[in-house]
């Protein structure tokens, strides 16, 4: 592997684990305070969020035109992944497309998050392979290269109310459809709050 894949690679795993990690922590409950006079309004926690509810194999087969299957391993409900059910020949491995939803209690509380995802992720004019989407979401930026019509390493990430979302495909060969993958974006964004 070329040292400039495997850092593309690199990267993009890490802006993958930092995203999936960068969710809200729920408070901490009252497990373990002792006596009956402490009174807390704790709201039942509400269920968590899943995003392959959002995001089918279908959605992924469109995007990377070949089949897919869940991607294994153990992730959080807000993650949902796929792969290529058979890597292409010549490649460095399966194809994988991800959605990571990160839905907030509030406005502020998203305002917050948004922030940090955009200077973690480098959303913002004048950024190579960066530009600014319309008509997804309240805002969306696009990050990746388009060669010959088709995408390898790129990413759709959008806010929507109270939630925001990144879109991921991580394949080093140009396979992907960009158009179907700003389709399956929009669709996502109108289903969120």
């Amino acid at each position: 592997m070329n040292r400039p894949k495997f850092a593309a690679v690199g990267v993009l795993a890490g802006c993958l684990l930092l995203e999936a990690c960068n969710g809200t922590q729920p408070p901490a409950g009252n497990a373990g305070a002792s006596g009956g006079s402490q009174a807390t309004n704790v709201a039942p926690a509400a269920p968590e969020f899943n995003a392959c509810s959002l995001f089918t194999v279908n959605d992924a087969e469109q995007i990377m035109g070949a089949p897919m299957k869940v991607a294994p391993g153990s992730r959080a409900a807000k993650v949902c992944m796929y792969e290529e059910v058979t890597a292409r020949p010549n490649s460095m491995g399966p194809g994988r497309i991800s959605l990571t939803v990160n839905k907030r209690g509030s406005t502020e509380e998203e305002s917050r998050g948004w922030a940090t995802l955009k200077e973690v992720r480098h959303l913002e004019a004048g950024q190579k392979n960066t530009s600014a989407l319309s008509s997804i979401g309240d805002e969306a930026w696009w990050t990746g290269h388009v060669e010959k019509g088709k995408i390898g390493v790129a990413g759709i990430i959008a806010r929507k109310g109270n939630s925001d979302f990144t879109l991921d495909s991580m394949v080093i060969e140009y396979v992907g459809s960009p158009d179907a993958m700003k389709t399956i974006a929009t669709r996502i964004a109108g289903q969120l709050n």
